[in-house]
């Protein structure tokens, strides 16, 4: 079975399912409206012998949003136009969205020969000319057809086979994407779905996921051409019979599990169209994105020469990643503004300060040349700080083992599932000293200061790549580290032996209390000493990593917190979820104190609160 899509484009009645039709026997359309008003409604399928699938798309206006999502996944256009109209609104619209959806091969067709003279064939010929000149098809071939007769048919057909099968292939050993294009039910099969493989391969029995939503769904059957697959790879149509609890809808993407993102806020580059008005700052747009039609709104961040720079704020979820080619529409009157690729999904949302050192990263990847891999340069311009290997598969759509193969030099660091470019260690290790002695003049009674400490004033700087940076102080004999804390070279703890002694007696009363520790009044009466020097201590506690702190007067013991963390995965591993009153039991506390722990927990993101539960969250497998 061929692994290419053709997809056709033009004006409505230019005589695109016609052309389908006599190219391959198949009649595309196949609502019984669409025969009833002989107008092409929704996107229609037909194949050319075992070379290639056929997406048939409507030329009405109304229906661009239907066309956008056929022509998403083609790998060649037929652009149809008809000898006795020549060049319509939907001609020139059409070949603009195909422009923008990154479509770089196809022919123009000119449909309804025999009813036009030779001489205005020319004419037409010429303005076809003119129309696609500086677009992909300017060098193309236009074949002169006619469907009803069958004039040029076969030298159409003689080319295409020939054609087609020297297009390169699309990758099949990236990550699984199906844009659901199709959605129904067969009795005594159930739900349907069918859709262009776009990268990767699936399996008959594999378990997928439809996002976005997160629907777990397996793969009961799979067909191409109405045969039946054990698998199906890229580039090829995919009817998929699927066991799923919920009803998949068109938009929806098949992929396989946490593999790839799903984003309200994305990043991108915007090209416009001849004529259209440039789009404005907070202006109401349609996103048309794979087979996704959402509502959104447009923030301009630059308006560069040629293109701009924009977040889209949407208001539902849609898949996207790195280079997803999408178009732009008005809110209203519905009409084609441009359209673009995606450059970051999710964004964090900086503030000023950051915002040129954004524009001039995206600006870079805007315009990556052909010699760069955008994904290691993404990395190197938005991930000062390093960032998940397994986030950044996801975003270019990558399996991980793939993505930690393009980071395998000695420029890069790879360390615990992070990844980050070596030229920003420096840069770590002057601003982890500056925090070092920062914190030596706040604290001068303290002999060093735990990581816990110096991660707090470096909370950009993920826990593993703080290690790193600062062990490589210490081998290069810029930090010292003693008992587990660190400080600067020839400093000395200004020792206040009161507060010290002080401290330890808290601590040790902090200790037998394990998860109900007293307050510092109960402290202050306990051992018989003014609260406003019990509250020192306490601070001083926590200052050097003895104790942690949750609330003004709430302080636990160090290790008596890291049990209670190590219950929590515990009971995140075993059902899934956590419960307060669970909790209360397993820890011998009460809502007092678990209360407070879980929702600092919930802040750091090692839970994650839905309801009256706690389940994993988005930072589970880091350490706090």
């Amino acid at each position: 079975m061929g692994h290419v899509v053709v997809g056709t484009a033009g004006h409505i009645d230019h005589g695109k399912s016609s052309l389908v039709r006599a190219l391959t026997g198949t009649d595309p359309d196949r609502l019984p409206e669409e025969k009833r008003r002989q107008i092409t409604i929704d996107l229609g399928f037909a194949f050319l012998d075992d070379v290639a699938a056929i997406i048939d798309v409507p030329g009405h206006e109304k229906f661009i949003h239907h066309m956008v999502a056929g022509a998403g996944t083609i790998d060649f256009a037929l652009l149809v136009v008809a000898a006795d109209d020549g060049i319509m609104p939907q001609t020139r619209e059409h070949l603009h969205i195909l422009r923008l959806l990154g479509v770089q091969r196809g022919a123009i067709v000119l449909t309804k020969c025999e009813v036009a003279e030779d001489e205005w064939r020319e004419l037409v010929k010429d303005q076809i000319r003119s129309s696609v000149r500086g677009t992909f098809l300017e060098s193309a071939t236009i074949f002169e057809v006619d469907s009803l007769s069958g004039l040029g048919i076969a030298e159409l057909r003689a080319f295409l086979l020939s054609e087609l099968p020297r297009i390169p292939a699309r990758d099949s050993h990236r990550v699984l994407r199906i844009p659901l294009d199709r959605v129904f039910s067969i009795h005594g099969h159930g739900t349907v779905v069918t859709g262009t493989v776009v990268s990767g391969a699936v399996d008959k029995d594999s378990r997928v996921v439809l996002l976005p939503g997160k629907t777990p769904a397996r793969v009961k059957q799979l067909q191409s051409n109405a045969r039946d697959y054990t698998a199906l790879e890229a580039g090829m149509r995919a009817a998929l019979n699927l066991a799923v609890d919920d009803v998949p809808q068109r938009g929806q993407t098949v992929c396989g599990a946490d593999t790839l993102l799903t984003a309200r806020r994305i990043s991108v580059r915007v090209d416009g169209i001849p004529d259209a008005p440039a789009m404005k700052d907070r202006q109401r747009v349609r996103l048309l994105i794979g087979t996704h039609e959402v509502m959104g709104r447009y923030r301009l961040l630059s308006r560069e020469e040629g293109f701009d720079l924009a977040l889209l704020l949407l208001d539902e979820e849609v898949v996207a990643a790195f280079s997803d080619h999408f178009i732009l529409r008005r809110y209203s009157p519905v009409d084609t503004l441009g359209g673009g690729v995606v450059l970051d999904v999710e964004p964090p949302l900086r503030g000023a300060r950051n915002r040129q050192e954004t524009l001039a990263a995206y600006r870079l990847l805007a315009t990556v040349a052909e010699d760069q891999n955008p994904v290691v340069l993404w990395v190197k311009l938005r991930a000062p700080f390093g960032v998940e290997l397994a986030y950044v598969a996801k975003l270019f759509a990558l399996p991980l083992d793939l993505a930690h193969g393009l980071f395998a030099s000695e420029e890069w660091l790879v360390c615990h599932g992070l990844v980050a470019h070596k030229e920003r260690l420096a840069g770590w290790q002057e601003a982890l000293l500056a925090v070092i002695a920062t914190l030596h003049k706040e604290q001068p009674a303290s002999a060093g200061f735990t990581v816990l400490q110096i991660s707090a004033r470096m909370a950009a700087l993920k826990p593993a790549l703080l290690d790193y940076a600062l062990t490589s102080l210490v081998r290069i004999g810029k930090a010292v580290e003693e008992n587990g804390t660190f400080k600067l070279p020839g400093r000395s703890q200004a020792v206040d032996a009161k507060l010290n002694a002080l401290m330890e007696t808290v601590v040790s009363q902090l200790t037998e209390a394990d998860f109900a520790p007293p307050s510092a009044g109960a402290l202050a009466e306990l051992l018989k000493s003014p609260r406003t020097e019990i509250e020192k201590a306490l601070v001083h506690a926590h200052k050097t990593g003895r104790a942690m702190r949750l609330g003004t007067d709430l302080f636990f013991e160090k290790a008596a917190f890291d049990r209670a963390i190590a219950v929590v995965r515990q009971m995140l591993s075993a059902r899934g979820n956590v419960q307060v009153s669970d909790l209360s039991k397993s820890l011998n506390s009460s809502r007092k104190y678990v209360v407070p722990f879980l929702e600092y927990l919930d802040s750091i993101g090692l839970t994650e609160r839905r309801e009256n539960i706690r389940v994993p969250g988005r930072n589970i497998n880091s350490q706090p």
